[in-house]
């Protein structure tokens, strides 16, 4: 099994989706204790956070000019991106203010809220891959596609190709904020996810008694 130039993104975002609430834990119980070792860990674990974070974006932004994605995933998809880019930049920003200042209730708050903005743009990521198969070779790529866009991590060409796409990615997403805007575009507003969750309640509360036994049923 050889792992792909744009699965390298899912690889690596698991480090930030754990050291955030991780560092924002630390921070908070810094600022209500005053506990010198306790600041100082989180200090170090905000900049820990934002690295790890700015290397998952820059994998992330090579992925999105490596998959296959229709006008509706290419919505979320920049949604994603763009949240993200917002929760890197906020990390490098707290990290910035807490080398010359202690911890306090502000720097973990806004920690907490880049946390629950990134399990929003965490679930969007989910919902491409596992309701539309972005990125999933079998479903959106043939071999001979899957070797132009996304060749083996391993090769020869693979560094290249990261650095070439992570620019391009960060390109095609400031371009398309720039235009978003402006009002010169607009997404399609299932790309949000909502229209989706409110689909599957409405099928949920549809279902008959029937179907809740049939379901529950053991085979």
């Amino acid at each position: 099994m050889q792992m792909r130039v744009h699965e390298l993104h899912p690889t690596l975002i698991h480090a930030p989706l754990a050291l955030l609430p991780s560092t924002v834990v630390v921070d908070l119980t810094a600022a209500l204790t005053g506990n010198q070792k306790l600041d100082t860990a989180a200090r170090t674990l905000w900049w820990t956070t934002a690295a790890s974070g700015l290397m998952a974006g820059l994998a992330g932004m090579a992925a999105s000019q490596e998959v296959k994605a229709d006008r509706h995933t290419r919505d979320m998809m920049f949604l994603h991106g763009l949240g993200n880019v917002v929760i890197v930049l906020s990390a490098f920003g707290v990290a910035a203010w807490r080398t010359a200042h202690r911890s306090s209730l502000v720097s973990s708050l806004l920690g907490l809220g880049s946390f629950a903005f990134a399990t929003y743009t965490g679930w969007l990521g989910g919902e491409m891959v596992y309701s539309h198969g972005v990125g999933v070779k079998e479903l959106t790529m043939k071999d001979a596609e899957l070797d132009q866009l996304s060749p083996p991590l391993a090769s020869r060409q693979a560094p290249v190709r990261i650095l070439r796409d992570a620019v391009k990615g960060l390109g095609w997403l400031l371009g398309r904020a720039r235009r978003v805007f402006s009002g010169d575009e607009q997404l399609d507003p299932s790309a949000f996810g909502v229209v989706a969750v409110e689909q599957r309640l409405t099928q949920q509360s549809q279902a008959t008694p029937g179907d809740v036994r049939s379901e529950l049923r053991p085979v």
